[in-house]
């Protein structure tokens, strides 16, 4: 059975009008793939909406089981319960586009939250990855 945990993460500079996202794949338990990187002109909550639909845009084939954690309610609000989509539409009707995609892919997807800040060590590793990615020169 394959399981993938994905905990992503978004980060904003207000200094810099610049953010991040930061994404870690866990295959079975066991890190299988990284990724970080900086964008102009957005906000937090477009931040953690890309993180989770770039996590989703990576799977190309057939997976049994998929987590993804994020400290966004906003995303888990916005993906799982139905919460009113006033801004970002853009990148929610992107987003549903993927999940449906990925959906054919895996029948099994769960988006869970975790405390941001906390004592979850893949949290605060792409939290890092997400703010480091926010500070780049781009």
């Amino acid at each position: 059975m394959i399981t993938y945990e994905i905990y992503t993460d978004g980060a904003y500079s207000s200094a810099r009008n610049q953010g991040g996202v930061g994404i870690v794949f866990l295959k079975n338990g066991n890190k299988v793939f990284e990724y970080s990187h900086g964008f102009k002109n957005t906000t937090n909550n477009r931040m953690e909406i890309r993180a989770a639909l770039l996590a989703l845009k990576c799977f190309k084939q057939s997976v049994d089981s998929i987590i993804i954690y994020t400290d966004s309610m906003y995303v888990i609000g916005c993906a799982t319960l139905r919460w009113k989509r006033k801004k970002n539409v853009n990148l929610w009707n992107e987003f549903d586009k993927e999940l449906e995609r990925v959906s054919k892919l895996c029948s099994d997807i769960t988006f869970k939250h975790v405390k941001g800040h906390n004592n979850n060590y893949w949290n605060n590793y792409v939290d890092k990855l997400a703010v480091e990615a926010s500070q780049e020169l781009l």
